[in-house]
């Protein structure tokens, strides 16, 4: 069990890294600038509270379409946890 989770947060790590990377890259933030990492980490933090409480109901044995139809409002109440400044870093213009 201790390699598995040892895996996970290493995966954690490189999937942190790659969100982090992307959104240098996306906004021509240097190095040295902390906000890619800061909102990489957030968006870290919104993935793991949601897999979190999705694999929590899941386990209590409820039926993918309700847990997810919550999940959907759990997000929400993410959302409002969030400054106008993370929601909106790296926002790209419509396509």
């Amino acid at each position: 069990m201790a390699a598995l989770k040892a895996r996970l947060w290493y995966l954690q790590q490189e999937v942190l890294q790659t969100v982090v990377a992307t959104l240098r890259e996306d906004t021509g933030a240097s190095e040295d600038d902390p906000l890619p990492l800061l909102v990489g980490g957030q968006i870290a933090w919104i993935e793991h509270a949601l897999v979190g409480y999705v694999s929590q109901e899941m386990m209590k044995g409820r039926k993918a379409v309700d847990v997810s139809h919550d999940a959907l409002g759990v997000l929400d109440e993410i959302e409002g946890l969030l400054s106008d400044q993370v929601l909106n870093y790296a926002r790209r213009g419509a396509e």
